[in-house]
């Protein structure tokens, strides 16, 4: 006789399973937008069925992905709240989720879903800068004449850059690569007049 499991076993079944998935779709899109539904089904070792019971599209996927990575920008934002260099650690962090965010970036050209998703990411993040940016500005750390339009065009340089670079690691060294040369221009003199 076989014993059915436990409503308990399986809401934790379903978490793990849901995890699994978002799992291998981080890692999936972090290399290309080119992921098919099968593919993280197969690396998430969960079947076809699961995974369209957890997510209908390629675009609900993705946008689950974005909202992990914009909350994690928000929890960094609250932890260095009030602090002078809140705004270069977030501009940090941002850098580090384009990276990782490469795959999901490239989708939202060919997926509207996934686009308005990401849309509403940006507006999000907008809101989240304002603040820290307005610190900087106070402190004297940044020039007072950046915007946070300046800092969305910051990341399209960026964005640029990597176009077209397949491995992960090479996106990342150019996109840190542009970070430090745009924050050149960007923090403000030093009064000791030193770079």
């Amino acid at each position: 006789m076989t014993v059915a499991p436990s409503r308990d076993q399986q809401r934790r079944d379903a978490r793990d399973n849901r995890e699994a998935i978002l799992e291998a779709a981080r890692a999936l899109f972090a290399d290309s937008a080119d992921v098919a539904m099968v593919q993280v089904a197969r690396r998430a070792g969960v079947g076809q069925a699961t995974l369209y019971r957890n997510f209908p599209s390629r675009g609900a996927l993705a946008s689950v992905i974005l909202d992990e990575s914009v909350d994690r920008i928000a929890a960094t934002a609250a932890e260095h709240a009030g602090e002078a260099d809140a705004f270069f650690i977030l501009l940090r962090g941002l850098i580090d989720s384009m990276v990782n965010l490469y795959g999901v970036a490239v989708l939202a050209r060919r997926d509207a879903e996934t686009d308005a998703h990401l849309q509403a990411s940006r507006k999000r993040i907008r809101e989240l800068l304002k603040e820290p940016l307005c610190d900087a500005k106070a402190a004297g750390t940044l020039r007072r004449d950046v915007s946070v339009d300046d800092v969305f065009l910051m990341f399209g340089m960026a964005r640029g850059a990597m176009e077209g670079l397949a491995d992960p690691g090479a996106r990342s060294a150019v996109a840190h690569r542009v970070l430090t040369l745009i924050l050149g221009g960007i923090e403000a003199p030093r009064a000791d007049g030193r770079p």
